[in-house]
């Protein structure tokens, strides 16, 4: 069974918490992520193949975040302090949803992945299938698959050993030909577990350089991926910390499956936009990002081709 299914499973066994059980949490989690941070572990940045990027006109979904530390206030509570203690409430603030998304995913078994095993991801971009099978420590060979109505294509990913990968041309590798190369792991376990350390490596290692509003690809990126559960809880209480942050009750990932959105507002190269990453309304667990993609299936595999 993938990630994300059980995560879905898990979320419709824990009753949902109240904004009131929440508060103290909340508290101690804005206070630690909104404090001078230390300066952070040395986690190699990753430089993870983006399998969008290696296909003929497959775009990058357009995704952006911004962490940063201002505080998220319950609705109607200026001075911070709780919310009527009602269910309705509490959807209505990005805190309560988060903060309940780290929650299911703190349940997920914590299964480490071995070297040569492979990141096993299923996502949807309207009438387009996307697979991947990356490399657990980047020196294996992986593959990406795109199924659409005019069929399939796959392309090889090569992995890099002893400095050297195969040439790729066609999406297939040329025999006896290599170039240089760094080893590009699919999944990284020195990422921070905490949310103040989580928000510091992501100031650190942003594409914009610890400018807190281009932070957004490097958030949706590390929440597509596989991480193991006390980092993507991490990442999740990390984004609280987000300016701007909004509540959309009725949300749609890129298969126009339904929940709720939390939203904030970016930009891009055409201008102002806004990410929203679309979460089960029961289970909280993530589906995706409007108007982009929809998660379907998320594991660690021990050989290409496998999907759990």
């Amino acid at each position: 069974m993938d990630d994300l299914r059980l995560l879905q499973e898990i979320g419709q066994e824990i009753p949902p918490a109240t904004l009131a059980q929440l508060a103290p949490a909340r508290s101690q989690l804005l206070a630690a992520a909104t404090a001078e941070s230390p300066a952070p572990r040395a986690v190699g940045r990753s430089h993870r193949w983006n399998w969008r990027f290696l296909l003929s006109g497959v775009a990058a979904a357009g995704v952006a975040a911004a962490v940063a530390g201002v505080v998220v206030l319950a609705p109607g509570t200026p001075d911070g302090g709780s919310a009527p203690d009602s269910q309705q409430a509490a959807q209505a603030d990005p805190a309560w949803v988060l903060m309940s998304a780290a929650t299911a995913a703190r349940q997920l078994p914590d299964i480490t992945p071995q070297p040569g095993q492979f990141v096993y991801r299923r996502s949807q971009e309207g009438s387009t299938t996307y697979e991947s099978w990356l490399s657990v420590d980047g020196t294996r060979d992986g593959r990406v698959k795109t199924t659409s109505g005019s069929g399939n294509e796959q392309t090889v990913v090569p992995g890099c050993r002893n400095g050297q990968a195969a040439v790729v041309k066609g999406g297939q590798v040329i025999a006896g030909r290599t170039e240089p190369c760094t080893p590009n792991p699919a999944y990284h376990p020195d990422l921070p577990t905490d949310p103040a350390a989580m928000k510091a490596y992501l100031l650190k290692n942003a594409s914009g350089e610890g400018e807190p509003n281009s932070i957004a690809k490097d958030v949706a990126s590390l929440a597509a991926d596989y991480l193991r559960p006390q980092s993507r809880a991490a990442l999740y209480e990390a984004a609280i910390t987000v300016p701007g942050l909004r509540v959309i009750k009725e949300a749609a990932d890129g298969m126009g499956r339904r929940g709720i959105g939390i939203a904030w507002p970016t930009t891009g190269a055409d201008g102002p936009k806004e990410m929203i990453m679309v979460f089960d309304a029961k289970t909280h667990a993530l589906l995706g990002f409007a108007k982009s993609s929809a998660e379907l299936a998320l594991t660690i595999v021990d050989q290409v081709g496998q999907t759990g």
